[in-house]
């Protein structure tokens, strides 16, 4: 079983901002690593294709696969631009619809950026092929602990593991990238946050819980990621 490796800063809130929405150095170190050229690869979540692009250049034949259409139309939009020829952008929910509806040629690579849930190891397991990669980045169960409250689907590096290891999938790398973001005061965070994160969080308590960490003298916010890559073994399942 390998290491979890681990990477932690502390950055003031603007310079963090500078790369806040960036793909993880770590995740595209793990990307990189791989050979797609001339492989099936889907991109759950893709949004605009930041990650589809990338697999693209290294020669992948990329399908994303995303439920938001204003998105997908960006992502088109730039594919046409700058004359991708190996990625497509289709409209389909990840975490319900079989992968091969998809893609009717074998899948070779599944990838994945902030788009995560045990729906969509189900899923990835059932349509990759034996030793097909599975590489991904997800919130960590550290995001925004401040908040008492965090992210909706964020994973701890055991209970991803195990969740892996359940679906017949060989862990190959593990790592948590950490900032700690420092802020004087909330309207900084304010600032440093999407309008919509904002709001949502006043609405459901965690603004509070921040508030009251921040009176404690606790004026930071933790982003924190897991970074994975996994193989899919050569295990049977029983027929379902």
């Amino acid at each position: 079983m390998p290491d979890v490796v681990r990477v932690n800063r502390d950055l003031p809130w603007r310079e963090a901002a500078k790369d806040a929405d960036a793909l993880r150095p770590m995740l595209l170190d793990q990307i990189r690593h791989e050979d797609f050229r001339g492989r099936r690869v889907v991109d759950l979540g893709t949004g605009e294709g930041r990650l589809a692009f990338v697999v693209a250049d290294l020669g992948g034949r990329v399908i994303g696969v995303d439920l938001d259409r204003v998105k997908l139309m960006h992502a088109r939009a730039y594919a046409g631009i700058r004359d991708f020829r190996n990625v497509e952008f289709v409209l389909g929910d990840v975490e319900k619809t079989p992968y091969h509806e998809f893609a009717r040629d074998p899948i070779d690579a599944v990838v994945s950026n902030l788009c995560m849930s045990p729906e969509i190891v189900w899923h990835s397991s059932r349509a990759l092929r034996p030793g097909g990669a599975f590489i991904f980045c997800a919130h960590h169960g550290d995001h925004w602990k401040e908040t008492r409250r965090g992210s909706r689907w964020a994973f701890y590096e055991d209970s991803m593991r195990d969740l892996l290891e359940e679906n017949r999938f060989q862990v190959e790398f593990l790592g948590v990238d950490t900032t700690a973001v420092a802020f004087e005061d909330l309207r900084e965070v304010e600032l440093f946050l999407r309008d919509a994160t904002v709001r949502r969080w006043v609405e459901d308590g965690r603004w509070q819980e921040l508030a009251d960490a921040f009176d404690r003298g606790e004026r930071h916010l933790t982003l924190s990621y897991l970074i994975v890559k996994a193989r899919r073994t050569a295990a049977p399942y029983a027929v379902d």
